[in-house]
């Protein structure tokens, strides 16, 4: 995990309660559950707070869209942070996109006036604190970790809801006409035409592109390299090409991969921004990951996916659909996440390590016959 990352964490759990509760005491207006909802045509300009990871920022993009098309003559300004900023870039249903750690951006709306803020933030305090300084009509929030009553609504959030509709039903609390249940109406990322170009020439004279995320962020979502070299090497035997991604992170397991696998593999890690990512995702075939942020933005991308759950909620992460398949060997002490915080793992993360390359190359190839058939 990058170190900024990590400080912003341990600052926010030090002072972030202590700045909350000041919040609190200087809130005037009650907290309510829901409350008369916004009609499309009396909003002018709304901001979206979304600091945190790349897959909350991914499935943060249906909710997005739905309101772009509510209200497509509004303003909506967008908070988050330099690590999901891509998510969003190019976006055709923000207007400006904010960085959470410039002073002259936190300045700017701290200045102006919203006719709502939707702070989409599930457990960090800063974000919250700084929404309590930000004028506005209603704020609205998730009701957790004591965060509910800086706002004027605050929502019930489950860590057994998917988390895209999680996102959905924020939004619901506060929108006229919002749709009554959610439905994926893809496209939601729109990579640059040079974009294209790029992944074009990097891919040139390959086919069947499988794309493998063996990142994690922590220690006990990492599928052994071993394990990761024996599908790849499979995939090839079956006529697939399969794709390394990753970011600098990833770069050390993607060169033991390439090491360990027999077959032909393009590592492609380190060589593509979050947008180029997602340009390579929506030309493949299939994307094997683990949980992660670029297995959410494959979904986003419409990509069929093959997921490895360990001690991550897979109610609230694993995506759903006929075009995605959840390896999840469902230990006992799993899943043992909450609020992106994971355990030093007793017996070595054999939540994740006992999934068998022959189960993820099994399920792969089944969605993958699924695809040929459906061509047919």
């Amino acid at each position: 995990m990058n170190r900024s990352i990590i400080y912003l964490k341990k600052i926010d759990y030090l002072i972030g309660p202590s700045l909350l509760k000041i919040a609190v005491a200087a809130k005037r207006r009650p907290v309510k559950t829901s409350r008369e909802k916004f009609p499309g045509n009396l909003i002018e300009k709304i901001l979206i707070v979304r600091p945190g990871g790349i897959g909350d920022a991914a499935l943060l993009l249906p909710s997005l869209k739905i309101l772009h098309g509510i209200v497509p003559h509004a303003r909506i300004d967008l908070l988050c942070e330099k690590r999901n900023y891509g998510i969003f870039k190019n976006s055709r249903f923000v207007s400006e996109i904010l960085d959470y750690r410039k002073i002259e951006h936190l300045a700017y709306l701290l200045r102006n006036e919203y006719d709502f803020v939707v702070d989409t933030e599930q457990s960090h305090m800063l974000s919250t604190v700084l929404v309590s300084a930000i004028r506005s009509r209603c704020k609205v929030g998730f009701d957790t970790m004591g965060r509910g009553s800086v706002y004027e609504v605050a929502i019930r959030y489950s860590h057994q809801d998917y988390e895209v509709e999680s996102f959905f039903r924020l939004f619901k609390s506060v929108i006229d006409k919002w749709p009554a249940h959610f439905e994926w109406n893809f496209p939601y990322i729109y990579p640059l035409p040079e974009d294209k170009v790029k992944i074009v020439s990097l891919v040139k004279g390959r086919n069947n592109l499988v794309c493998l995320f063996p990142g994690a962020s922590i220690e006990e979502r990492q599928w052994p390299s071993s394990s990761w070299a024996k599908v790849a090497d499979s995939l090839c035997l079956q006529g697939f090409q399969p794709v390394l991604l990753g970011a600098r992170s990833e770069q050390k397991i993607c060169e033991r991969i390439t090491r360990e696998a027999e077959g032909d593999l393009l590592n492609l890690c380190g060589f593509l921004s979050l947008i180029e990512t997602a340009a390579l995702l929506q030309e493949s075939r299939l994307l094997i990951s683990t949980d992660s942020g670029i297995l959410h933005l494959g979904v986003v991308c419409n990509t069929p996916t093959v997921s490895l759950f360990g001690p991550g909620i897979a109610a609230k992460w694993a995506p759903k659909g006929k075009k995605h398949t959840v390896i999840n060997k469902g230990l006992q002490c799993s899943p043992c996440t909450k609020f992106g915080e994971t355990p030093p793992c007793p017996i070595g993360a054999r939540c994740i390590k006992e999934i068998k390359p022959d189960e993820v190359l099994k399920a792969s190839m089944t969605l993958l016959n699924q695809q040929c058939a459906g061509k047919q």
